[in-house]
């Protein structure tokens, strides 16, 4: 008895000193990840670069595929444990913490056409999206909706979580980001443009506020949105930012249906049958649930009920953007040009018809709701 027990011992400290050193070379593996994610943050908010709505996500991305690309596999396996850990727990708290950035004050006072035309476009954009994918393109229903998502919500940070939920590969969900990238880099740029060619050229009764939603729903990133905006004025900027913030909103209920539209969709292929034998009904439910699209509901509604101090909010948001970065650098270290080339033509030729689908039916709805 005395042997077992002390066998017993033995094996549970020798697993507890396994785990240990496994921690510790993720956390310092991810140091390096942290610094470039920090740096791309510092160069997101230079106004050289600032004014092109590069967001530090974007930057990090970016980074990580040039990485990726310039040099040996060799070089960057070290940093696996790293990459393992920002791509998974970090994501997971980041997107949680995205709902410091809305409150239901901000989106009630934006009036009916600021909610109602940002959530047409995302479920319009999703539908379309996936149909489109699916039976055009000849994409599997996960891939157009991962594309669609990057679309439809809140540009890469959609992507990102929608690929966990998903499970999606990170080949797939660099494609996503890419075409996040491409269209909402030149959206951002083709905007303001088009806002003097509507009210200078064509004397259409486009006001500042009504592009403004029309801008927050239907641009992609956050950052595209506040640069596109503050191009055409401070108003159309305010009331950009606001509609954007209703689509980011429903990125937490989205996720939850997804998940279980996942599990449902295993279920009734069989995948899962023989996984859930043996487990309850509460535990398989769990599973099937993204914790971290609960935390991004949670997060929002203590952000709107005013129990987030001021003073933290700077903090946090910082962190939040970090966390995001160093998800976002993870996964263009595993994104290399060759294989996003093969695989992503379908994907980003959907992202365009995607693009001019937002632009138009979105101008048709804005028109509608004024």
């Amino acid at each position: 008895m005395k042997r077992e027990s002390s066998m017993s011992t033995s094996l549970t400290a020798s697993r507890a000193d396994n785990a240990s050193p496994a921690w510790r070379t993720r956390v310092l593996t991810l140091l390096p990840l942290g610094g470039i994610a920090w740096l791309a943050m510092v160069l997101a908010d230079h106004p050289a670069i600032s004014r092109y709505g590069l967001s530090a996500l974007t930057l990090a991305m970016c980074a990580g595929m040039v990485a990726a690309n310039t040099m040996p596999r060799d070089w960057l396996a070290p940093l696996a444990p790293g990459m393992q850990l920002a791509r998974h727990h970090m994501l997971r708290i980041g997107v949680a913490l995205y709902g410091l950035r809305l409150t239901f004050g901000a989106i009630a006072a934006l009036g009916v056409s600021g909610v109602v035309v940002p959530l047409l476009m995302l479920v319009a954009t999703l539908l379309v999206g996936t149909w489109l994918g699916a039976s055009l393109f000849g994409l599997s229903r996960r891939e157009a909706l991962l594309v669609s998502a990057g679309s439809a919500i809140c540009g890469a940070a959609a992507a990102i979580a929608v690929s966990s939920v998903l499970r999606s590969d990170d080949k797939q969900t660099a494609v996503a980001v890419a075409t996040v990238v491409l269209f909402g880099t030149a959206g951002m740029l083709l905007y303001p443009y088009l806002f003097t060619l509507a009210t200078q050229q064509w004397h259409w009764p486009v006001t500042e506020r009504l592009f403004g939603i029309f801008t927050g729903a239907t641009l992609h990133e956050v950052a595209q949105v506040i640069a596109a905006g503050k191009m055409v004025s401070d108003a159309t900027a305010d009331a950009a930012v606001v509609a954007k913030m209703v689509r980011v909103l429903a990125l937490g209920p989205l996720l939850l249906g997804m998940a279980l539209w996942q599990r449902s969709a295993s279920r009734g292929s069989g995948k899962q049958v023989a996984a859930g034998e043996g487990r309850g009904t509460l535990v398989s439910l769990r599973k099937s649930v993204p914790w971290f699209a609960v935390g991004f509901v949670v997060v929002m509604a203590v952000h709107s009920a005013g129990w987030v101090p001021q003073a933290w909010m700077a903090g946090l948001t910082a962190l939040d953007n970090w966390l995001l970065a160093c998800a976002m650098l993870a996964i263009g270290l595993h994104t290399r040009l060759g294989d996003l080339l093969r695989a992503g033509r379908r994907p980003l030729a959907l992202a365009g018809l995607l693009f001019v689908f937002l632009m138009a039916a979105g101008a048709a709805l804005c028109a509608v709701m004024a």
